[in-house]
């Protein structure tokens, strides 16, 4: 029972003194690293898109070939997310991070080699097991770095790296796809995914540090404490006075496997609302994605990858307003405000006849598209330390359940309704959502990991 307490004492302390920070406690550099994981993976999300009608004519690809590729990437990406964010939570944020990110990268140049339909959807499938596991780690990773009255900003400062690269890939797909030989310009907009090998540089105890919070409930509270040691002086540098640690709560050590620590109350109804919102999200935004060049094409519209790029643009001024907003209001009434900029954005692409309404509404659908960095922050925190990144990996992992079942309800929805009637089923799918996330959800903004952990 001593031994009991004393570790008790040491989460606890470790938890204080982590939620007392006035400000970040690390170098900005930790921003940058994480920050170009979402960068790479968004990269890599956007890619298929701006290649897909390059792949179809080079592949001859139709009906269920042409989402075969789309649909393996994501069906790996649940795989990863699940497989890598549960060993996560027994071997540490940093160590399965680096693994997702060699995955990453050498499905990045896989891809690029490809020679068949069959080996684009295999190599799509190495790719996506990276992918799925990096955004789910890297969220984790910066909550629990993070002060509460931060953590939002933090997750929001990294996940606009990935509106970057969402913004960035259609600009360089065209320009390589236009410039490069017909059967190059592809292969090198996927090959350039690989240059996120880089991130494993800094994966290391200057610039990345392992999670203090799962240090301390693995036995490794002297590794904590030196790590919370050189946060608080970083804290001081900058002329921040830090208060007193308030009394803080132990959260339980892992007994059992992460996925059943969370099928039981009260996670289980928050497993339930963060899987279905992320379901019917992704199933929209990777319509969205992977589709805008093809409806537009299919819409008489010329020149469709130069608007869908502009329109873009929107990512980014998403990025940037998640960034100001996410610690201002309750994340749930954010994230469903976001589904609705996204839905009337859609409704004007659908209803556009000119370049003026569609570059309007892609801007719009990109700023809500950048609505994930509400809800990782979200879903990362609702989930206790010992099974945070299986909580991810079964809410933004297994959510991707609905991108991957996207391709054939858009393929079917414009043989069916035409290309308008599909952008209207993207809304529908944006409504249940926004929803599902405004009525199931819990407040979370600003509240300490340990009291929403119980």
């Amino acid at each position: 029972m001593g031994s009991q307490n004393a570790t008790a004492e040491r989460v606890a302390g470790v938890n204080a003194r982590l939620d007392r920070l006035p400000a970040f406690g690390l170098s900005p550099v930790v921003f940058v690293v994480v920050g170009a994981s979402y960068f790479f993976t968004f990269y890599d999300i956007t890619a298929i898109g701006v290649t897909l009608p390059v792949l179809e004519e080079r592949f001859r690809l139709s009906g269920a070939d042409l989402a075969l590729p789309v649909t393996t990437n994501l069906f790996a990406y649940i795989v990863g997310a699940y497989v890598l964010s549960s060993l996560a939570d027994y071997i540490g944020r940093r160590r399965a991070l680096a693994l997702s990110v060699v995955l990453l990268s050498v499905g990045a140049v896989l891809t690029a080699l490809s020679w068949s339909v069959t080996s684009l959807a295999v190599f799509r499938a190495v790719t996506g097991l990276g992918m799925g596991a990096e955004i789910a780690l890297a969220a984790t990773i910066m909550t629990e770095l993070s002060p509460p009255r931060l953590r939002g900003r933090g997750v929001a400062l990294n996940v606009f790296w990935g509106g970057v690269g969402l913004a960035a890939a259609p600009w360089i797909g065209l320009g390589l796809i236009s410039w490069l030989p017909a059967d190059i310009g592809w292969r090198v907009v996927f090959a350039l995914g690989a240059l996120a090998i880089v991130v494993l540089i800094f994966l290391n105890d200057r610039w990345v540090p392992e999670s203090p919070r799962w240090l301390v409930l693995h036995g490794r509270s002297d590794r904590a404490d030196a790590l919370l040691d050189r946060m608080e002086t970083h804290v001081r540098a900058r002329g921040h006075t830090l208060p007193a640690p308030r009394p803080a709560e132990a959260e339980a050590d892992l007994t059992t496997f992460p996925t059943w620590e969370l099928l039981r109350p009260p996670y289980l109804s928050r497993v339930i609302v963060v899987f279905l919102f992320w379901f019917f999200s992704y199933m929209a935004a990777y319509a969205y994605l992977a589709y805008l060049p093809t409806l537009l094409k299919a819409m008489g519209v010329s020149e469709s990858l130069l608007y869908s790029a502009i329109g873009d643009l929107g990512f980014l001024v998403g990025g940037l307003g998640s960034v100001l907003i996410i610690d201002r209001w309750n994340r749930k009434h954010s994230a469903a405000a976001a589904g609705v900029v996204g839905m009337v954005g859609i409704a004007l692409i659908a209803l556009s006849h000119g370049p003026g309404l569609l570059i309007a509404g892609a801007f719009l659908a990109g700023i809500w598209i950048m609505a994930p960095a509400l809800g990782y922050a979200y879903t990362s925190e609702v989930f206790p330390t010992r099974a945070r990144a299986s909580g991810m990996s079964i809410g933004d992992g297994l959510g991707h359940l609905g991108g991957a079942v996207q391709p054939y309800i858009v393929v079917a929805g414009l043989a069916a309704f035409g290309p308008r009637g599909t952008f209207g089923l993207m809304i529908g799918m944006i409504a249940v959502a926004a929803a599902i996330i405004l009525f199931g959800g819990i407040r979370t903004a600003g509240d300490s990991l340990t009291h929403l952990a119980r």
